[in-house]
C-alpha cells in the first residue's frame, strides 16, 4: 500500500512540477495565475481536465477545447515523478529519508526539465538542492557520511569545472555552462565520493547514447548543444539508490 500511496503522490507532484518548469522564464508564476490552462487558447482546465496522466489519457492528448495536442513533457514529467516515488520509498529505510529523496528528486525533475527547455540551470534550484543534500546528510537522514557528501560535492564540482575550462581551452567555446558545475555540488554531495567514478560514468554513458540517437543523419553536429543537467540528474539519482550494485556488476 505504501508504494500504491507514494506512486499517486508522485503523479500530483509531477504535475505541479510540470507547471514550475513550464513557467520558467515568463511573466508567470507558480502561484499566478493559479490555475492551469491550455497555453494555446487559455482556456482553463477544470478538475476532469486535470488529472495527473489520466486526463492525457483520455484526451487522447488534445486539448478538449481547441483541440491542439498537449505536449508530451507535460503526462512524461508526470511518469518520472511517479516512477521516482515509487523507487524512493522502496529503498528508503525511514520516512525521513523518503521525504528528504522526494525533496531531491523534485528538484531534479524541475532543472532537468528547465535545462532541456531553455538550456539554464537556475541558481535557485542548485544551491538550494546542495543545501538541502549535505543538510540532510549531516542530520544523519540519508546513507551517506557527511564528509564524503561534503567531499563528492566540492570533488565533483572542481572536476567538471576542469573538464569545461580545459575543453574552453582547447576549442575556444564554451562546452559546459556553470549552471553544471553548480548542479554538480548537489550532486555529488548526494553520491559522495566514494560513488563519484561511477556516477559520472553513468550520466555520461547516457549523454552519450542519447546524443547519438538525436543527431543521427544530422548535419554540423560539432555545434550541436545537448544539455547534460538532465543524464547528471539521472546519474546520481541512480547511484544514490544503486550504487553498490553497480559496482558489485561491474566487478
Amino acid at each position: 500500500m505504501h508504494l500504491l500511496f507514494a506512486g499517486i503522490f508522485g503523479l500530483i507532484l509531477g504535475s505541479f512540477y510540470s507547471v514550475c518548469a513550464s513557467r520558467y522564464g515568463t511573466e508567470k508564476t507558480v502561484a499566478s495565475p493559479a490555475r492551469s490552462y491550455c497555453p494555446h487558447c487559455n482556456h482553463q482546465l477544470t478538475v476532469l481536465e486535470n488529472i495527473p496522466l489520466l486526463s492525457f489519457i483520455i484526451q487522447k492528448g488534445h486539448c478538449i477545447h481547441c483541440r491542439t495536442r498537449i505536449p508530451l513533457f507535460y503526462p512524461l514529467i508526470e511518469l518520472v515523478s511517479m516512477l521516482w516515488a515509487i523507487l524512493a520509498a522502496w529503498n528508503a529505510t525511514t520516512p525521513l529519508e523518503w521525504i528528504a529523496l522526494m525533496i531531491i528528486g523534485g528538484i531534479c525533475i524541475v532543472a532537468s526539465t528547465i535545462d532541456l527547455r531553455t538550456f539554464l540551470l537556475p541558481d535557485v534550484l542548485t544551491y538550494s538542492g546542495a543545501i538541502i543534500v549535505l543538510g540532510a546528510s549531516y542530520a544523519g537522514i540519508l546513507q551517506i557520511d557527511f564528509i564524503q557528501s561534503l567531499l563528492g560535492a566540492i570533488i565533483g564540482a572542481f572536476a567538471l569545472w576542469a573538464v569545461a575550462a580545459v575543453y574552453k581551452l582547447i576549442r575556444k567555446i564554451d562546452g559546459m555552462g556553470l549552471g553544471d558545475v553548480k548542479f554538480m555540488l548537489m550532486l555529488g554531495a548526494l553520491t559522495g565520493v566514494e560513488h563519484l567514478t561511477i556516477f559520472i560514468l553513468a550520466a555520461s554513458v547516457c549523454a552519450l547514447i542519447f546524443s547519438i540517437i538525436a543527431m543521427w543523419g544530422k548535419k554540423n553536429i560539432s555545434t550541436a548543444y545537448v544539455p547534460f543537467g538532465p543524464f547528471l540528474a539521472f546519474g546520481a539519482l541512480i547511484t544514490y539508490l544503486y550504487g553498490d550494485q553497480i559496482i558489485f556488476f561491474l566487478h
